[in-house]
């Protein structure tokens, strides 16, 4: 009974895997959750694509498979179009279609510059659905939570394996971003491209990797000072001699 005492004592709070572990680490997932979500807010808004489009468009498009994006014509070059028509003769027509043509391309261009980081300014700043909010917003709180659970449970076995380095502040925090670049790579190249393709051709990579790096950060933050700096304080005090003891 000693030996088994001393055995789990001397494993890290971070190592077991159990209900503390696994609900901090879900709301790790959130908190993260909720920082990825303002950091893409934010810069979607200052690009002018919409504060909820991360919600509203992109997570919706998980459930809502209807929900296609497209490059954004500007509104004076679509009102524009029609007079032009009209005052012009058929070759005329002909030769502004002509024009209009390398417009197009250029639109091509930057729709596939989007797939590449920088198509955000060109994406449709699409009206904000409550159901697609709601729904868009609970799947990405899903996701967070999950993703957080599975970066504890990851370093869980990394720490039982052997890399006590870890359980150490930095370690963890330092594991948990290197999860969060991981968790950018699966969904940008691995799972997106077979099931939303609006992540894929409408997200900036710049910004959505730095906040997936944020995400992990937090995670690690929140579940090392509630499991690990905890657990170590729980340590301490289960070793601390009594009053009458004659240690």
């Amino acid at each position: 009974m000693a030996t088994s005492i001393a055995g789990s004592g001397a494993l890290p709070a971070l190592a077991r895997i159990g209900p503390r572990l696994l609900g901090t680490a879900a709301a790790g997932g959130l908190l993260g959750g909720l920082a990825l979500f303002f950091l893409m807010a934010g810069y979607n808004a200052s690009a002018g694509t919409g504060f909820w489009t991360i919600i509203n468009v992109c997570f919706a498009a998980w459930v809502f498979r209807g929900l296609v994006m497209a490059p954004a014509m500007p509104a004076r070059h679509m009102a524009a179009m029609p007079s032009h028509t009209a005052m012009a003769s058929p070759m005329s027509t002909h030769s502004a279609m002509a024009s209009a043509m390398p417009t197009h391309s250029a639109m091509a261009s930057h729709a596939a510059m989007g797939h590449h980081g920088m198509g955000a300014a060109a994406m449709m700043n699409e009206p904000l659905v409550a159901s697609h909010a709601i729904v868009g917003g609970l799947l990405h709180l899903g996701f967070s939570a999950a993703a957080g659970i599975a970066f504890a449970v990851a370093l869980a076995v990394l720490i039982r394996s052997g890399l006590r380095v870890l359980a150490t502040p930095a370690g963890y925090v330092a594991a948990a971003v290197a999860g969060g670049a991981l968790l950018y790579v699966i969904m940008m190249y691995g799972f997106a491209p077979l099931w939303n393709t609006n992540i894929v051709n409408f997200t900036p990579r710049v910004p959505f990797f730095l906040s997936h790096l944020l995400f992990g950060a937090a995670v690690g933050g929140w579940v090392y000072w509630q499991a690990g700096h905890a657990g170590a304080g729980l340590r301490l005090r289960a070793h601390r001699p009594g009053l009458g003891s004659t240690a």
